[in-house]
């Protein structure tokens, strides 16, 4: 098994991955505190000396020397420079958890080698960051970790065969991450959240002689939350791969011991949710200019695991765009506010834990049917299900509402079926402005007079809407309001 880049990004990632249990610090627990550094990384790495713990009064100083480390995982076709050590005190407490911070600035560039391919350079810069936290080694895993940074710099540069030069330069002024964590309930099992924010962005995309475009971000905020996690499953399952790295077979045992292993972590998490905002974002180009106030994505996952429903939506706020990116007579009907929300309901996760159960570890390439029977498992009628609860774009010439929801067939890609419930106020307006548009652009003429025969479909809803029913059958009848569509 290839083990050697993920281990060895999973620790420096970490940072400490298990400890001594001693708030003592002594060169045997330096020692103990490098073995347990070392554990998950090939002999090669280990003995390069990329990493390394000293005792240093109630610490331990652990370094990470980026060079040694890169040198050993055999990057090629590039020349890295600007490489140093990364510090971090490690305290052990006697709860037996362990403080850790670390203060560190870097400026790395890396240029590909004569020959190795077209002519590159990137570098990436922060000018300084501070990280503390609490670190349980009981879960191999952070319990809260606070991270700030400041001056980020990232900067790509490419030559095509003719030595036209095309460069990216990217700078933030800030970012910032906080994890918290909590027991679940459950043993070996955490609940986290995670936030952020990043500060001031910018980003310019040019040549040699022109700028392609600018991009201004004034800010971007994320949360993240997952229930359930199975920490302590999870780390038992990197030890059985660490120690089987270099085994190109499992034997039956082992095989078994595995399967035991994922299904003890199933269910992989509880529920889970995400969330990202962007707010005050310019484009610069030389076709035209956009900004957009508000920019957001939500996805989660909540349910029991034989019932899970998957929920993603997007939304926008104030988007404006100049007339050499839209033609004049399109920029009135841009939507002033746009969301859409989309769920995938009744995922199986159970089912599929099942199939994992019964697949054949030792020999995963001979189980040919497995994807197929992953799909039977989490759409057992061999139907996928996609609700809409929301899709809406607001402007000053319209409002429009839909809901509703598809069923498609796996094995018949052609079969759909749907039904969905469409709400339009001031329809009227939304025509007249259509009309008075198309004196000039011939092609919105068609969307006229489609709009008029809708509504000559519609019905008045409570609330004044015009509201339209619509039902698509899998055998292509369609339906508008009861009334059959020829």
């Amino acid at each position: 098994m290839r083990f050697k880049t993920i281990a060895a990004a999973a620790v420096v990632a970490a940072g400490v991955v298990g400890g001594a249990q001693a708030a003592d610090v002594s060169e045997q627990g330096a020692k103990d505190l490098y073995g347990n550094l070392t554990y998950f990384l090939p002999d090669d790495i280990t003995k390069s000396g990329a990493i390394s713990v000293k005792p240093v009064s109630a610490h331990y100083e652990v370094a990470y020397d980026l060079q040694k480390f890169f040198d050993k995982l055999n990057v090629t076709g590039f020349d890295i420079s600007g490489l140093k050590p990364l510090m971090m005190l490690a305290t052990p407490l006697d709860s037996g958890l362990w403080n850790i911070e670390g203060n560190n600035a870097f400026d790395v560039t890396a240029r590909s080698k004569p020959g190795s391919g077209a002519n590159s350079e990137f570098r990436y810069a922060l000018a300084s960051s501070t990280f503390k936290g609490v670190f349980d080694p009981a879960l191999h895993y952070l319990r809260s970790m606070e991270m700030k940074g400041n001056g980020i710099t990232f900067t790509t540069k490419t030559a095509d065969e003719n030595n036209s030069v095309q460069k990216n330069d990217a700078t933030a002024d800030s970012i910032a991450y906080t994890l918290s964590s909590a027991d679940s309930g459950e043993p070996g099992r955490l609940d986290i959240k995670m936030n952020g924010s990043l500060q001031s962005f910018y980003d310019k995309v040019s040549t040699d002689d022109a700028t392609i475009a600018e991009i201004k971000v004034a800010a971007v905020d994320f949360n993240v939350g997952a229930t359930k996690l199975p920490l302590k499953a999870a780390n038992s399952l990197l030890q059985f791969i660490s120690e089987h790295k270099d085994e190109k077979t499992l034997s039956d045992a082992d095989s078994q011991a595995v399967k035991a292993l994922l299904m003890d972590a199933m269910p992989i998490i509880g529920s889970f949710d995400e969330s990202i905002a962007a707010k005050d974002i310019a484009v610069t180009t030389p076709f035209g200019n956009g900004d957009l106030q508000k920019l957001g994505y939500f996805f989660k996952m909540a349910g029991p695991a034989n019932a899970m429903n998957a929920d993603f939506g997007l939304n926008a706020e104030k988007l404006a765009l100049e007339t050499g990116l839209v033609p004049e007579d399109y920029i009135a009907f841009i939507p002033d506010a746009a969301d859409i929300q989309v769920q995938v309901p009744n995922l199986n996760f159970s089912a599929v834990a099942d199939i994992f159960q019964q697949a054949d570890f030792k020999n995963p390439e001979s189980d040919t049917a497995l994807d197929e029977k992953l799909q039977k498992a989490m759409f057992p009628d061999g139907t996928v299900t996609i609700n809409f609860p929301k899709i809406s774009a607001v402007s000053g010439l319209y409002d429009v509402e839909a809901s509703g929801s598809m069923r498609g067939w796996l094995t018949e890609k052609d079969r759909v079926a749907m039904k969905m419930t469409v709400f339009a106020r001031d329809l009227d307006k939304t025509i007249a402005a259509i009309q008075e548009a198309a004196k000039t652009k011939a092609d919105l003429a068609q969307v006229s007079f489609g709009l008029m025969m809708a509504k000559g479909f519609a019905k008045t809803d409570t609330d004044g809407r015009s509201r339209w029913d619509i039902d698509l059958s899998d055998d292509g009848r369609v339906t508008v309001n009861g009334q059959v569509m020829k």
